[in-house]
């Protein structure tokens, strides 16, 4: 028999300011519109309250959801440092586990259904089996981009390009080869930084991800590899299915190179914005037909609050436009960038960058029931916003999200996650946290004795002109 939901009477964003109904059977929409008729359906009362589709976030490292916020005060100088070349190194399965897990939680409650995993914490097989278990126990939409860094290892042939190369087919054949066409995780490869491996190794990486007919993701435009998106080109390794992260240093040809090359982009405007990475790139995106899409990146600096980057990339970019009218010694008569743009970053555009756009990222007939309810019924909003879509962009909080749907099934109902333990995920995650803070001074020195050290006192070197103490 068929599961049927009715959510009734909401306000659907992007739709006629009026109430509609949204009929929800087994994992797809099965209708929108007025007064539906679905007597056998669960009614949930939702009048008063938005419905939306669930954010997509475009780039995350979910696994390390276990060192929230020691980042707070960091570079990016010192987050290579004191994470890539310290806490990553005390890492075990069981913490990836629990990061990966808790962090799909976290997603959850704030209103974010499908996520890109880009899990560069492959220490030993066990630890990418761990991602990748946390990930399905969650039940969260995601995609599972195997990380081919080189973290320190055991055992220590881990460390070897050609056996995590070897290891990640592997991985494919044994955890994804046999999932059908509606399994809500499967793979892509997140690459090791352009330039700071041999060419042949980031064609061996790409490799894996073309053989498999799967896409891949990689950190582009940062402090070690400005010209990335350049030298990938003349390469001959830029194409399609390739989503591009940050590209705060790359020029507009490289932008403009990407979108002609059928690749995508994520950007991540609190970390940018506070690491020292340079402005978002928001306009000069858009300026080549390039859409950004929106990641969260690291709760091990801020909260996993998709509300906080549309803000953030929303309100820089305009700043930025705005600028250029002030230093011309006027004021701006309009402003150009609108909510329903990032609006846009946070939903349909993160789908299509990762080719779920026919599945998810907006609310229609025969797509997915990734849906998210918003109540409206807090003092800050008090009055009532007139716009729905400028309410969900600039008013609305976390704590606002009463449901979350993920392919049909509820992953939060009345403000509270379906079906969680919640105080022994966070005791979990606490012995966690406890462990890896107890790890980290050993580790950090355990750290300098391997290939991680010269891989990444490399990309140190260029971003602090050799002074990597």
């Amino acid at each position: 028999m068929s599961k049927r939901i009715l959510l009734k009477g909401g306000q659907v964003v992007g739709g006629p300011r009026v109430p509609a109904d949204v009929l929800i059977e087994n994992d797809i929409i099965a209708a929108i519109g007025p007064s539906i008729d679905a007597a056998d359906a669960e009614i949930i009362d939702v009048a008063g309250m938005l419905v939306a589709p669930g954010f997509v976030d475009t780039h995350r490292h979910i696994w390390q959801t276990s060192i929230r916020g020691v980042a707070a005060d960091w570079s990016l100088v010192e987050y290579i440092r004191f994470i890539r070349l310290g806490y990553a190194t005390a890492y075990r399965p069981e913490d990836v586990w629990i990061s990966t897990y808790a962090g799909a939680l976290e997603a959850f409650d704030a209103g974010i259904t499908t996520i890109c995993d880009f899990c560069h914490i492959m220490r030993t097989p066990d630890h990418a089996d761990a991602g990748i278990e946390g990930l399905d126990r969650s039940g969260i939409r995601g995609q599972f981009y195997y990380g081919f860094y080189d973290v320190p290892s055991e055992p220590r042939s881990f460390l070897d390009h050609d056996a995590r190369v070897s290891h990640a087919r592997q991985f494919f054949d044994a955890r994804f080869r046999a999932r059908p066409a509606s399994a809500l995780v499967t793979m892509g490869v997140a690459l090791t930084e352009f330039n700071l491996i041999p060419v042949a190794h980031t064609a061996d990486e790409i490799a894996v991800a073309r053989d498999f007919d799967i896409p891949l993701t990689m950190h582009m435009g940062t402090l070690s590899t400005p010209d990335s998106v350049a030298r990938l080109a003349q390469a001959g390794l830029l194409g399609p299915r390739m989503l591009h992260v940050h590209c705060n240093a790359s020029s507009d040809d490289e932008l403009k190179a990407i979108a002609d090359s059928g690749g995508a982009l994520s950007i991540t405007p609190e970390t940018e914005l506070q690491m020292g990475m340079g402005i978002p790139v928001t306009n000069r995106a858009l300026a080549v037909g390039l859409r950004p899409t929106l990641g969260i990146d690291i709760v091990s600096d801020y909260s996993g609050d998709m509300f906080a980057q549309m803000r953030i990339a929303l309100q820089t970019a305009r700043a930025m436009d705005n600028q250029k009218v002030l230093d011309a010694g006027r004021m701006p008569p309009e402003i150009d960038l609108k909510v329903a743009d990032v609006y846009d970053f946070a939903t349909i555009d993160g789908a299509r960058a990762i080719g779920l756009d026919t599945q998810v990222g907006s609310l229609g007939v025969g797509k997915q029931a990734d849906i998210i309810t918003v109540r409206q019924d807090g003092i800050h909003h008090a009055p009532r916003t007139a716009d729905p879509l400028a309410s969900l962009v600039l008013q609305v909080r976390p704590s606002d999200i009463d449901s979350v749907f993920v392919a049909g099934q509820a992953r939060k109902r009345d403000g509270r996650l379906v079906g969680v333990d919640v105080a022994a995920v966070r005791q979990r995650a606490q012995a966690s946290s406890d462990h890896l803070a107890a790890a980290f001074a050993e580790a950090m020195q355990r750290t300098g004795q391997t290939a991680t050290r010269a891989t990444y006192g490399s990309e140190l070197a260029r971003a602090t002109k050799g002074d990597v103490s």
